[in-house]
């Protein structure tokens, strides 16, 4: 148990170091494996896994004892799992089960054109009376019945179902002395407005003729979106080891002209506004983004960038100074390449990257089935990069930290989420006027509960 404890230490050590701008001892090993991999290496139907989690536990623990991590490779617990249950009760469109048991998520389109000027003036009220409705048959006001037991079902199905998880990872945690993470409430997740606006809002091909049709539109859609999205990923406790996650979506099928000036620019605002309250924003880069290199140079020092595809020497020399840059590693290689291969191309990333700190080792995209690897071929590549990726000067400051810029502004707009669906003190106050001052922050977090409740639907 000692040595155990040693060794998370260790791990915490490394974490610490490395996001607070100090080159660690080496650079950790974080493996990932979501419930669809874990049911398949198990023999275990996912079909069956996605209502008890549970029987992912004697799988999970296999493959912590062959494969080296760093941090607890069972993700079945993470903000980006879509539990069946959860949506199902829902009557969701959105996300659906295959017959595989895998949650695929359709072309949707909760949003009509005709109704962007109503999403204009009130994006919370339009989400909440066109949108989820379309997308949700269970959430249609027409049937408040329905609405009256489903919200409470599924809030409770989503919290056993990550209590199922947590309760065979949490031992892991402890058993192979995986490091503990960011202080509680130093993360969250949202979206640029765009992205949002896009995703299940209008549609892939919705957005993509709005652009050439409603541009104008769209950008006062993003401006009325921006108080909503800060705010549904303002983590309470700001910490360096913490960050808000934001999957970049649509800049790889714009023009350049709408990328810059549609796209960038609340998403811009974001950051720097969110880098003005020390928080870190991790962006996952998806698809090629290489002729954007020098616009997200713009964008707040210290931010993660994450990239999907791309030459890495070219993204170092561009953005290693000023960004922690992650990704790269070719995911495919794990499936196809020999061991020998597999591990080449990671001593070619890491000389590369490694270099003046600010790397961390990642793949280009997260494995989603067992098909997508060679276990074997992972097992080897963590362990090489455990033992290969050592810093002989461990302790020297890189890189640029966060809010370097020194950002700093008035936040009231952004605080703010304007909309007759929020709770109003003032008018609860009249019709409660025995109500003491100190309750205000009661409600109101009761209230943002139920934003993030209708805005995670979304993201």
């Amino acid at each position: 148990m000692t040595d155990i404890k040693s060794l998370q230490a260790e791990r915490d050590q490394i974490f610490n170091d490395f996001y607070n701008y100090r080159l660690p001892k080496r650079l950790p090993v974080s493996a990932m494996f979501g419930a669809p991999i874990i049911a398949q290496y198990s023999n275990v139907e996912l079909t069956d896994a996605q209502y008890n989690f549970k029987l992912l536990k004697e799988g999970a623990e296999e493959l912590c004892e062959r494969v080296y991590s760093d941090t607890c490779p069972i993700s079945i617990a993470r903000a980006s799992t879509r539990f069946a249950s959860f949506y199902q009760l829902l009557g969701a469109k959105t996300f659906k089960m295959s017959s595989s048991g895998f949650m695929q998520h359709p072309n949707v389109e909760g949003m009509l054109v005709e109704d962007y000027e109503y999403f204009i003036q009130d994006p919370y009220a339009c989400i909440i009376e066109r949108v989820i409705p379309r997308l949700f048959k269970n959430l249609d006001p027409s049937s408040s019945a329905d609405i009256a037991k489903t919200i409470p079902m599924a809030m409770d199905s989503n919290t056993a179902d990550t209590a199922d998880a947590l309760s065979f990872i949490k031992p892991l945690i402890e058993k192979h002395g995986y490091y503990l993470g960011a202080p509680a409430g130093s993360g969250g997740f949202t979206a640029a407005p765009y992205d949002f606006l896009a995703d299940q809002l209008r549609s892939f091909s919705g957005i993509s003729k709005d652009i050439r049709r409603n541009r104008t539109q769209i950008i006062e859609a993003c401006e009325a979106l921006y108080p909503l999205m800060f705010n549904l990923g303002l983590p309470a406790n700001p910490s360096l080891l913490g960050s808000v996650g934001t999957p970049l979506h649509m800049p790889t099928y714009m023009r350049e002209k709408d990328f810059a000036e549609v796209w960038l620019p609340t998403y811009k605002r974001l950051c720097e506004e969110y880098a003005s309250l020390g928080v870190r924003v991790s962006a996952f880069c998806e698809h090629d983004w290489m002729r954007y290199l020098d616009i997200l140079t713009e964008l707040p020092a210290g931010m993660v960038l994450r990239f999907e595809y791309g030459d890495p020497q070219t993204i170092k020399d561009k953005l290693g100074k000023k960004f922690i840059i992650g990704g790269l590693y070719p995911l495919e290689l794990l499936k196809k390449g020999t061991k020998q291969q597999v591990i080449d191309k990671a001593k070619e990333l890491l000389d590369i990257m490694m270099p003046g700190g600010g790397y961390m080792f990642g793949f280009d995209k997260g494995p989603l089935v067992l098909h997508d690897i060679n276990i074997e071929n992972y097992i080897a590549l963590t362990e090489f990069v455990r033992d290969y990726a050592v810093y002989p000067n461990a302790g020297e400051s890189y890189g640029t930290p966060l809010n370097s810029e020194q950002f700093s502004f008035d936040l009231t707009d952004s605080l703010k989420i304007k909309s007759k669906y929020m709770h109003n003190w003032d008018e609860f106050k009249q019709e409660n006027p025995f109500t003491p001052d100190f309750a205000k922050a009661k409600f109101e977090k009761y209230d943002m509960n139920m934003f993030k409740f209708y805005l995670n639907l979304f993201v």
